[in-house]
């Protein structure tokens, strides 16, 4: 009962999408998603026509059921296939829309953000990868600051005056020795967290950018032409599932959590005492100084370090439980 309920349900789903076919997520579509790789998917589903034709011949005159069940069953399989390679178009403009209209009315309650990446029409991939982007380069910038200090005060470190008394001796003072440990903190801080942030973040853009371009041109496809195939059909499954979480359920999931990277701004001020430091902020703590007006300060490094770990972790996580959804109930299918 359950599965024949999924199954309604799903192909119910499919003719819906069919009829929605607005292109607001993506444009020219159906160019994307087939584009080159049409003539292969249409290669395979006519060898698979003419081996259920061969399998219900061969059993037909044989009257062996092995064969004639084979041909039927693959008869449905390729019809569902057909199914969901002409509404899965639609469907993703669908789950587009519907994930846009709840990205874009978060937003909208926010008001106005510091990044500039959304603009009442913009889709979710366009924000994705401008937050991405954004964070990224404010990751590079704070390394790249981090880094000149800690070289500024380990060369100021070894500034040394010397004092010399004719026929007598010499005495050398080092004044500068205690920029040494200022450089230590630049560079633990450098080396511990902002380095990493910066390398996991730009890793991040490029995964970003690669699934915004090749996922409908290349992956897809590839995965309608495994599913169309008896022996990888699960494997077809499985990458049509990580097609869709890769292209909807990522870049939404970015735009929500990088949307915190603006939101916390407002949060600094309670925290200002904590996040100040003497040698990063200099001698002008308080709520409106040092600690939340300083653009290369703590509250800024930690908040590069939720993006960088933490949240793309989440993220995955969560593709992981929507691939595993998505393919049971296409397995209840076939």
């Amino acid at each position: 009962m359950m599965g024949t309920t999924t199954k309604t349900f799903i192909i119910m789903l499919l003719l819906f999408a069919i009829a929605y076919s607005a292109p607001s997520c993506i444009q020219n579509l159906p160019k994307t998603f087939v584009g080159d790789q049409g003539v292969t998917i249409g290669i395979a589903f006519s060898l698979i026509i003419v081996l259920i034709a061969v399998a219900y011949v061969i059993g037909s005159v044989s009257n062996n059921s092995h064969y004639t069940v084979f041909a039927k069953d693959e008869i449905y399989h390729l019809g569902f296939s057909a199914l969901l390679l002409v509404g899965f178009g639609g469907l993703i403009v669908l789950s587009c829309n519907v994930s846009d209209f709840f990205f874009q009315s978060t937003f909208e309650n926010l008001g106005t953000l510091s990044s500039n990446c959304y603009a009442p029409g913009t889709g979710l991939n366009t924000v994705s990868a401008c937050y991405v982007k954004t964070v990224k380069f404010k990751a590079e910038a704070i390394s790249k600051n981090y880094i000149k200090n800690y070289v500024d005060y380990l060369m100021d470190s070894s500034f040394a005056v010397t004092l010399q008394l004719p026929l007598v001796n010499s005495y050398t003072a080092v004044v500068g020795s205690y920029k040494r440990i200022i450089s230590t903190q630049y560079d633990l801080v450098g080396n511990t967290f902002l380095i990493p942030a910066f390398m996991s973040l730009s890793l991040q853009k490029l995964a970003l950018d690669f699934i915004n371009v090749n996922v409908l041109k290349w992956l897809l496809p590839a995965a309608f032409l495994l599913r169309v195939l008896s022996p990888t059909r699960q494997m077809g499954n499985m990458l049509i599932a990580l097609s869709l979480g890769l292209y909807i359920l990522v870049p939404l999931m970015y735009v929500f959590n990088l949307a915190m990277y603006d939101v916390v701004d407002n949060e600094c001020p309670k925290y200002s005492v904590a996040v100040c430091d003497n040698v990063v902020d200099g001698y002008s703590c308080g709520p409106q100084g040092g600690g939340c007006g300083n653009p290369n300060g703590f509250w800024a490094v930690a908040k590069l370090i939720p993006q960088a770990f933490f949240l793309p972790n989440l993220t995955i996580a969560i593709l992981i439980t929507f691939m595993s959804a998505v393919n049971k109930a296409l397995k209840v299918v076939g």
